[in-house]
C-alpha cells in the first residue's frame, strides 16, 4: 500500500492535532473534517497539511465543550465572514460565562435550602383581603438571562402609556409568573400595573381585571429580596395556605414596591380558596 504523496496518515494527523482518530471519523461523518483523499480498496483516510489549523480549531472549540452544531456554524462563518466567527466563538464564551453564574446561584439555592433544615428563616405571613383590580398587563416568554432588563422596560412603557392618558399607577406594579423561568424554561412572565380609570391598551400591553379574594402575603426587605432568600418567602406562602387546609387560587404574585438596592421592599401575594 503506497501512501499518497504530501498526505499524512488518519494515525499521524491525529498525533500531530492531538484528535483521536474516533474523533476524526465521526468529524469525517458529520462532514465538519473531510479527508482529502479516501483509499478506494482499503478505506483509509488521508489529510492535507494545510487541514491542520482546522483540526486543530475544533480540536480547541470542543475543549471548550462547544456543541458540534455551533461548531459547524463557526467554521462555515470562517470561510466568509472571520469576524462573524470571533463574535460566535466570544457569544458562546459569554453564555458559558452566564451559565456559570447560574450554577452558582443554584449552589447558594441549595447552600441555603441545607441551612434552612438547621435553622429555618422565619417570615410572617398575613392574610389580605385583595380587591378586583383593573390593570395593565403584559406577558413574556422570557429566560431568566432577560428577566430584569424586561421587567424594567415593560414597567417603563407601562408608566408611559398611562402618562399619555393623564393616568397615574393606583398601586405597585407586579409579577404573574406562570411558569419557572430560568436557563431552559421561558415562563410565562406576566407583568402588570393596577389603574383606575378608563384605561386603553397598546400594542402589546393589556387592559383585564384580575379576580378578588383572600390572599397569604409575605413581606420581604433588603437581603431578604435577593435571590435564593425570596424563595423562602414564596414557601412561607404556600406552606401556610396548606396547613391551614386551603388552596392556592393562582400563581403567585411578586409585588415590586420598589426597585432592587439596600432598601428594596417586594412582597409575595399568594391567593388562596
Amino acid at each position: 500500500m503506497n501512501q499518497p504523496k504530501n498526505l499524512l496518515s488518519i494515525g499521524a494527523f491525529a498525533n500531530m492535532t492531538r484528535l483521536s482518530i474516533k474523533a476524526l471519523r465521526l468529524y469525517d461523518q458529520l462532514g465538519l473534517l473531510q479527508p482529502r483523499h479516501v483509499d478506494p480498496q482499503t478505506a483509509y483516510r488521508y489529510y492535507g497539511v494545510d487541514q491542520l489549523s482546522s483540526a486543530r480549531m475544533i480540536r480547541n472549540m470542543r475543549d471548550m465543550d462547544m456543541p458540534l452544531a455551533t461548531i459547524r456554524q463557526v467554521l462555515a462563518a470562517l470561510v466568509s465572514v472571520p469576524e462573524q466567527a470571533e463574535a460566535m466563538a466570544a457569544e458562546y464564551a459569554d453564555m458559558r460565562e452566564q451559565e456559570a453564574r447560574q450554577i452558582r446561584e443554584r449552589v447558594k439555592q441549595f447552600i441555603h435550602q441545607v441551612q434552612k433544615e438547621k435553622k429555618p428563616m422565619t417570615f410572617e405571613v398575613n392574610v389580605k383581603q385583595i380587591p378586583l383590580q383593573q390593570v395593565l398587563s403584559s406577558a413574556h416568554h422570557i429566560k431568566v438571562d432577560k428577566l430584569d432588563e424586561t421587567i424594567s422596560k415593560t414597567v417603563d412603557a407601562m408608566h408611559a402609556l398611562l402618562k399619555e392618558q393623564n393616568l397615574e399607577a393606583a398601586s405597585a406594579p407586579f409579577g404573574i409568573f406562570h411558569g419557572p423561568i430560568n436557563e431552559q424554561e421561558d415562563g410565562p412572565l406576566e407583568i402588570c400595573m393596577p389603574a383606575n380609570g378608563q384605561v386603553k391598551g397598546k400594542g402589546n400591553i393589556k387592559v383585564k381585571e384580575l379576580q378578588a379574594g383572600d390572599a397569604a402575603c409575605v413581606m420581604t426587605v433588603g437581603a431578604e429580596t435577593d435571590f435564593p432568600t425570596i424563595l423562602g418567602a414564596y414557601d412561607a406562602a404556600a406552606d401556610w395556605i396548606q396547613k391551614n387546609g386551603y388552596a392556592t387560587a393562582e400563581p403567585p404574585r411578586e409585588v415590586w414596591h420598589s426597585g432592587p438596592g439596600e432598601d428594596a421592599k417586594m412582597e409575595i401575594v399568594w391567593l388562596f380558596k
